[in-house]
């Protein structure tokens, strides 16, 4: 109870000092009453939350720097708190008795003031993995810690175990923050993140004060976290087959190989993106069709050596892939045509209506082009606009967006 009591007498005052500058003197109890709020001088490097800051300085609790900018991204360090602090309880002479923090000695800048603070009650300083106890003079205030301070500073009770996604109920600072967001002094950031490690800045700080000094204007809205996401439509492959994994999607290419020994037909979930995908393109008036999907280990070795008789061994290498390094064996890979046979397998497929269609439209199901134009020296195989491999459509779009190979986004090798 004497910490909190000892809250509840610096009140507001100990929580605006944090804000001032080091050489400001201590404020009257009636220079923080709402009614003394006027117009402030605007800083120039303000964005956000100007009302909030401009009412404190209209207030006189907060005040810019010297060259007249508030520099709102500002932290503000362990020291810096513990002198506002005590300077607010009018404390001249800080004289007290080591307060046993092995990085501050009686000639350490600060040591007094750590000391009678320690002696009060409101610090207690850090504990490292070894069992040493710090100060941290230097260290910034976190979120977190002043979360605690302006609860027990404003006797903020109430709560109603309000969540954010990176505050854990076992996070040691959970009540204190529910009790702030309860109060309405804080929603967090986008997404439901609170944030409680990072170090606090001085326009959030300013924010929070402003709504506890006059939350009929200043009030934060509720703590909003989006639901999870609906799980992909066309969901990624398992990764529970043979071959290298990166990002949890399966790599095969010139340098990955599959085991002869894996021979699993079209895989089901690829399979569905493509009726989907054919389905949709047919209701656009573009028809497509399956020219090659799955191939075994085998069937692969039989087509490359016929390719490498009639083209060699160089030339093949740019279009085939030799045995165990083919996407087709994965039954993942599927090569479409459209209703022109001439562009089967052909670059110019990539002009027709049914490539533009598929470039444009694939990675809705799950799909992303293999090996793009341009790319070769990345995949080793020459543009083949009608080559398409399913990675689900969780990471299809992703992919497409990047504007990269899958080597590239998976920041693997390929050739």
């Amino acid at each position: 109870m004497k910490k909190r009591k000892f809250f509840k007498k610096i009140g507001l005052s100990v929580a605006a000092a944090v804000l001032l500058s080091p050489f400001m003197p201590t404020l009257d109890k009636s220079g923080f009453t709402a009614e003394k709020a006027e117009a402030a001088v605007t800083f120039p490097d303000l964005k956000d939350f100007k009302a909030e800051i401009e009412y404190l300085t209209g207030l006189e609790i907060i005040r810019g720097y010297p060259d007249g900018t508030f520099r709102p991204a500002a932290s503000i360090t362990r020291l810096d708190a513990v002198r506002m602090i005590l300077r607010e309880m009018k404390i001249e002479d800080p004289a007290a008795s080591d307060p046993g923090f092995s990085d501050m000695d009686s000639s350490r800048e600060g040591y007094a003031e750590v000391a009678k603070a320690v002696e009060i009650g409101f610090i207690n300083g850090k504990t490292t993995k070894d069992g040493e106890r710090i100060f941290d003079p230097k260290g910034k205030l976190t979120r977190a810690e002043m979360a605690k301070i302006l609860t027990e500073a404003y006797a903020l009770d109430a709560n109603n175990n309000v969540k954010f996604v990176d505050v854990s109920t076992g996070h040691w600072a959970n009540a204190y923050i529910s009790r702030l967001a309860t109060a309405k002094v804080t929603d967090g950031f986008p997404g439901g993140y609170f944030k409680p490690e990072s170090s606090l800045e001085r326009q959030h700080f300013a924010v929070f004060m402003a709504r506890l000094l006059n939350p009929a204007k200043f009030q934060a809205g509720p703590v909003v976290i989006p639901p999870p996401p609906e799980p992909p439509k066309y969901p990624a492959p398992s990764t529970n087959t043979p071959g290298k994994y990166a990002g949890g999607l399966l790599v095969v290419n010139k340098v990955y190989a599959l085991p002869s020994t894996y021979n699993p037909g079209i895989i089901p979930v690829a399979q569905k993106g493509v009726d989907a995908m054919v389905s949709a393109a047919k209701a656009n008036g573009v028809y497509l069709s399956v020219i090659s999907s799955y191939r075994s280990y085998s069937y692969q070795k039989t087509l490359y050596e016929n390719y490498v008789k009639r083209d060699g061994q160089a030339a093949a290498d740019r279009y085939s892939a030799r045995p165990g390094h083919s996407e087709h064996q994965s039954g993942l890979a599927f090569d479409f045509g459209g209703t022109n046979q001439n562009h089967w397998l052909e670059s110019s497929f990539a002009d027709t209506a049914e490539g533009r269609w598929l470039a444009a439209n694939a990675h809705k199901y799950g799909f992303i082009l293999r090996y793009p134009k341009g790319k070769e020296s990345i995949t080793g195989y020459m543009f083949e606009p009608w080559h398409f491999r399913y990675v689900g459509s969780g990471e299809a779009p992703k992919i497409k967006a990047s504007g990269k190979t899958l080597e590239e986004y998976l920041n693997v090798r390929g050739n």
